[in-house]
């Protein structure tokens, strides 16, 4: 006999909970099996008079409720959408989780989230697409060369990929705009020191995002006649740490000071910062700086750090869009949805020349 997995938390009285009901206590006082009572809630047509009275006069009495995941299972859908991400901490992902959290509550979904790590290889594809409990799943992917990105392409089940641009795989996509915000910040900086005083510090080679926005750092240079040369772009971790290491080192080799940087994320931005105080080149003055993401801490520091604003939330709320209209409409195209992304200048580029 095949149970349904329903069940119910109870009424309350007068400031009083009332006991946890089963399916099987509903069964028990209607005189009938677990299944009679799952066809009694779900396809009550199927279940003949008086049966069905007395099914039902046994939930009134009991004060059964049916648990709504379980019936939205049998039906064939959860109403709930998943989403992996790489790591919960940090301001970047908290406001991407916060859009997508808030487009997919006022869609009528429920957003069940999930981390993996490269750490976990051997589990990342059925911890993120075989659940089983999910409608569809939203992945973030930064890196076009994970091996995740073939068991995205090879599943069957509704996904969207944020970060990496997978639409010519069949897979829709949610993307920053990175030569946009790159472009326009590395242009602000040309207006104070010439192409080959200015140096980008990047987060991992091979991460999506980096390696765009070194792309649109050397294009740019280009325009202005300037072939980068080796040491003008850099690319380690997104961490204050790197920051602080890769700022040394240009002092140390007489690159810093009178020099401009576009640094990946605010974090390597604050590294430069602090390396560059403690060398006595003070920010603008001799040292003009740009971060990535407009972060809380590009406001928090002093001085205040120029940097090129993401739509985090936008893009979270994105890909809950896409992903629910790829429920809908399982043989559409696929899509890439990419973001604008925008300098905001403040005080770290921003004094007066050299």
């Amino acid at each position: 006999m095949k149970s349904d997995p329903s069940s119910n938390t109870g009424g309350t009285g007068e400031g009083q909970q009332r006991p946890q009901v089963s399916i099987r206590q509903v069964a028990a006082a209607a005189g009938v099996s677990i299944a009679t009572v799952s066809r009694a809630i779900n396809t009550p047509s199927s279940v003949a008079e008086p049966t069905l009275s007395r099914v039902r006069a046994a939930i009134a009495e009991l004060g059964y409720a049916p648990n709504p995941l379980a019936q939205a299972l049998m039906a064939g859908e959860s109403r709930v959408l998943g989403i992996a991400l790489p790591w919960f901490h940090g301001e970047f992902m908290t406001r991407l989780l916060q859009g997508a959290d808030e487009e997919a509550t006022r869609l009528g979904y429920h957003l069940l989230v999930t981390s993996m790590t490269r750490q976990q290889a051997n589990r990342r594809k059925d911890r993120i697409l075989g659940t089983g409990l999910i409608d569809g799943v939203i992945v973030f992917i930064d890196d076009p060369h994970d091996p995740l990105v073939t068991d995205v392409v090879e599943s069957q089940s509704p996904a969207v990929v944020i970060d990496t641009d997978l639409s010519s795989h069949g897979i829709d996509s949610v993307v920053f705009d990175n030569q946009r915000g790159t472009r326009e910040a590395v242009e602000h900086l040309l207006r104070w020191v010439d192409p080959s005083r200015c140096y980008f510090v990047g987060g991992p080679k091979g991460n999506v995002d980096a390696m765009e926005r070194a792309a649109a750092f050397q294009a740019v240079l280009a325009e202005r006649g300037h072939i980068c040369r080796p040491d003008q772009v850099a690319f380690g971790e997104y961490s204050i740490s790197w920051g602080k290491e890769w700022a040394i080192r240009a002092h140390q080799q007489r690159h810093l000071d009178q020099s401009a940087v576009l640094a990946g994320n605010d974090e390597i931005a604050c590294g430069v910062l602090r390396a560059a105080e403690a060398a006595r080149l003070w920010v603008p003055d001799q040292v003009r700086l740009v971060g990535f993401d407009d972060t809380r801490l590009s406001s928090l520091v002093k001085p205040a750090l120029s940097s090129v604003a993401l739509p985090l939330e936008d893009m979270g709320a994105a890909a809950v869009r896409a992903l629910v209209a790829r429920m809908e409409r399982r043989a559409s195209p696929a899509t890439c949805t990419k973001l604008a992304t925008r300098l905001v200048v403040r005080e770290s580029s921003t004094a007066m020349t050299f």
